[in-house]
């Protein structure tokens, strides 16, 4: 009976993380320590862990309307006058850190333009983007400059580190010693949930409207999730139920982010194994490749996912960048010129092509390349540092 019911809390899990994001703020937070109400004010430290799936969120691919969701599903405490205070106090922390903050801020930065698409949350994005900026550019110094972007991919295909820092890692605090531990989940009795949801009529409506019915009575709240639960462990065809293209591409993403490449690579190859024309894995693939550097194979990867998706201008950059560490110059400015067909105003391209064409000897070509760059985000310093060395030269 134990070994069912914690089957059945990992399902519940499972069940809001779908709805609500990786670690939803109702159940991986919420239901670990109800004493909290969901109408008490955020510490600063309940802001910096909400703040951290927010931004995890949208390095996953989430949408102006999801992010928009998050705050609504916050309620009270995700009005936006709240969350531009702690932004403020929170930038002057990140900018006052010697910590490198490259990542943080090409986030924080994405997050600004996602949320100016609706007003509610709009002040928030202006925040977050100001702030994200000005780490930027304090921070920006490699050679070849690869977009951080909203998507589900392992991205940073010419660096050492692949695991997203948190927070605290960002801003130097407390930095640990050894990979930190996953925080201890609390697995409740059917009774005990009972008695959660009895207790908080916030929660009860929240799950009613995810299960899809009317009632917020607890008892009818528990038979659902219990009848939807049995439902799934019943098995629906040979294959394990569990065993899904998505979920061993999502245990991929979780290794790599773990710093284990090699595991990563392995289960999106169980993923194609199910689903060749899954384009995301190979994708994710071809960057896990070039970051141990596998620089053919990741160009292989890179061009399977190309096949399937030719306008993902994020594997076209990435390909171009394991071009240049190729030290192939004309076909990397190939793939950042097909980027560019697609997105002209793709600025890190326009960079990106000007440092290939100054290795290659023809600095009025990268001139005009560093220029268009700084034609369309004025505030890029490494295209203007370049543009100040060459007109010196």
């Amino acid at each position: 009976m134990q070994g069912l019911l914690k089957r059945f809390w990992h399902w519940i899990k499972s069940f809001f993380a779908q709805v609500f994001g990786s670690s939803s703020p109702i159940l991986g937070r919420g239901l670990q320590n109800q004493k909290k109400s969901l109408t008490q004010p955020l510490s600063d430290t309940d802001y910096e862990f909400l703040f951290s799936q927010l931004l995890d969120g949208v390095a996953h691919g989430w949408h102006e309307g999801r992010i928009l969701k998050y705050f609504e599903d916050l309620g009270e405490r995700g009005k936006a006058k709240l969350w531009v205070a702690w932004l403020e106090r929170f930038g002057e922390k990140a900018l006052s850190s010697a910590a490198p903050n490259l990542q943080l801020a090409a986030r924080m930065m994405r997050l600004g333009e996602l949320a100016q698409s609706f007003q509610k949350i709009e002040p928030i994005g202006q925040t977050a983007y100001e702030i994200g900026r000005k780490l930027y550019t304090r921070e920006a110094d490699s050679a070849v400059w690869e977009y951080v972007g909203p998507d589900t991919k392992v991205t940073d295909i010419l660096t050492t580190e692949i695991k997203p820092p948190t927070l605290e890692e960002s801003l130097g605090e407390n930095p640990p010693s050894t990979p930190s531990q996953p925080p201890q989940q609390e697995t409740l009795t059917i009774e005990e949930l009972t008695t959660r949801l009895q207790q908080d009529p916030e929660l009860a409506s929240q799950l009613s409207q995810q299960l899809g019915i009317e009632s917020t009575d607890p008892q009818t709240l528990i038979d659902t999730l219990i009848s939807q639960f049995e439902a799934q462990q019943a098995p629906t065809s040979p294959q394990n139920a569990f065993e899904t293209v998505e979920t061993y591409f999502n245990q991929g993403i979780e290794q790599a982010n773990l710093g284990d490449l090699e595991a990563a690579i392995a289960l999106w190859d169980q993923a194609l194994a199910l689903d060749p024309n899954f384009a995301p894995a190979w994708h994710n693939r071809g960057s896990a490749l070039g970051t141990l550097g596998q620089l053919e194979e990741a160009i292989a990867s890179f061009d399977q996912a190309l096949a399937l998706n030719s306008q993902d201008v994020e594997a076209l950059n990435a390909k171009g960048q394991v071009l240049y560490s190729l030290q192939q110059w004309p076909e990397a400015i190939a793939c950042w010129d097909q980027v560019l067909s697609i997105q002209p105003n793709y600025y890190q391209a326009w960079y990106n092509r000007g440092s290939a064409l100054e290795l290659m000897g023809q600095p009025s070509e990268a001139i005009e390349s560093y220029q268009k760059a700084v034609d369309i985000e004025p505030t890029f310093e490494l295209a203007q540092n370049r543009l100040q060395a060459l007109s010196k030269d």
